[in-house]
């Protein structure tokens, strides 16, 4: 029963590894716009998932081309190394205060969203490929 249990626990973490990392990178952008910038209005809101959506496009321009390629997750990657996200959290936390330390305007609503998606994207696939590359050490 105890193997069973883990077993699912296992799946469902690494199902949620994705979802927790951008969940938290998109927040603590908001929260550090807010910070700064206080309540937006709801087209600052609008704004801010533009700039997000953006960001998730160009990446996905990125990693798939002209987007005829089909999604194939990478299997054999460690879970817990390749699913922490601090140093994609973390830049995407940096990137959205250097933008409300420089753009005091509407602007930095959808800039710091595009910015922390884009990075936080960017950084995660860094991340997952050196937890790859560490449990395959030593392997040709």
């Amino acid at each position: 029963m105890l193997n069973h249990y883990r077993k699912n626990l296992r799946a469902t973490v690494g199902a949620s590894a994705g979802p927790y990392g951008y969940t938290l990178a998109t927040w603590t952008t908001g929260a550090t716009l807010l910070n700064a910038q206080g309540i937006p209005s709801t087209l600052a809101v609008l704004a801010f998932m533009a700039g997000a959506v953006l960001g998730f496009v160009v990446v996905g321009v990125i990693a798939f081309g002209a987007g005829t390629q089909r999604f194939e997750e990478e299997k054999g990657q460690p879970l817990i190394l390749g699913s922490l996200h601090f140093f994609s959290i973390g830049f995407a936390i940096g990137v959205a205060a250097l933008v409300v330390h420089y753009v005091q305007s509407f602007f930095a609503w959808p800039l710091a969203a595009f910015l922390s998606t884009t990075v936080y994207l960017l950084v995660v696939g860094a991340e997952s490929t050196a937890a790859y590359l560490w449990d395959h050490r030593g392997e040709d």
